[in-house]
């Protein structure tokens, strides 16, 4: 199945972006350019080889609230999108490296000390888990999003938003991404909870929902976008989501991949389709 999506579609979803492009250092950008060009045909314009005129929106596209004063809510997201987005797109990574590190000190204060209380603690705050919502703590199905355990998976997420977040952020603005972000984690976690419900010990992390709901938004803006795969494999945008969805489906019925929370995958992708449509049918 594919999401492609045409050009009255693209209009729509486009109309009242706010365009804030997150600057990257020259020095991180350099160096991580000149790693990356030895692998692939890389544009400095991100993860993606592609072209963007589709992506723009036009020049009299600007906000219905930028004409009309509006409510406390639509000032404060006026506000919000005035801020650099190099705030948003750093601070994401910033918070997600925050609650790692805090992961390796309770792993090594136990190793050192045997006391547990520490990974105890972080196991009931920044996971996913049917216990974790029971005994009340609902904000765990957003910290959960920002929760890395390991090395490769803080690394393999973030190599992927790095690449992908500063495109789907310059098409949306601040608020919008965020809103985007935010429900993708949400509803990758809403659904691992779902499709693990009765398993009480069961938990998960990471922030591969929120980015799936990324990549999966800006395959339906730009479905023929060439993706690398691993950095070397082109496949269009709707062929990668499409091949993403269907792999990790199967993998949660038949429970191939044990270590992976394939459902909350399915769930993240989902929800980067939804907010596409919603910003399709509403314009906003």
């Amino acid at each position: 199945m594919g999401f492609a999506c045409d050009a009255r579609l693209q209009d729509a979803v486009l109309q009242g972006s706010h365009l804030t492009s997150p600057r990257v250092p020259p020095r991180i950008s350099s160096t991580i350019s000149r790693l990356y060009a030895g692998l692939v045909r890389f544009r400095p314009t991100g993860f993606v080889n592609a072209t963007h005129r589709d992506l723009r929106p036009r020049a009299s596209a600007s906000s219905r609230f930028s004409q009309h004063p509006g409510g406390p809510w639509q000032r404060f997201t006026r506000g919000f999108d005035r801020i650099p987005s190099d705030f948003l797109f750093y601070g994401i990574i910033l918070a997600n490296g925050a609650v790692f590190a805090s992961w390796q000190y309770a792993t090594v204060r136990y190793h050192m000390q045997r006391t547990p209380d520490l990974i105890i603690w972080m196991q009931e705050n920044f996971t996913t888990s049917w216990k974790n919502v029971s005994q009340g703590r609902w904000w765990t199905v957003l910290a959960s999003c920002f929760s890395h355990q390991d090395l490769t998976h803080i690394f393999m997420n973030g190599f992927t938003y790095f690449f992908m977040a500063p495109t789907v952020l310059r098409i949306l603005g601040n608020t919008r991404f965020l809103a985007l972000y935010f429900g993708g984690g949400v509803i990758s976690s809403l659904a691992s909870l779902q499709w693990h419900k009765g398993k009480r010990d069961y938990s998960s992390h990471g922030a591969s929902g929120a980015i799936y709901a990324v990549i999966s938004f800006y395959a339906c803006v730009s479905p023929r976008t060439t993706f690398l795969i691993f950095g070397l494999i082109p496949c269009p945008a709707w062929a990668f989501v499409s091949g993403v969805f269907l792999f990790d489906s199967y993998s949660a019925y038949a429970e191939k991949r044990q270590g992976t929370d394939t459902a909350g995958h399915v769930g993240g992708l989902l929800a980067g389709i939804a907010y596409f449509l919603f910003r399709a049918r509403f314009g906003r």
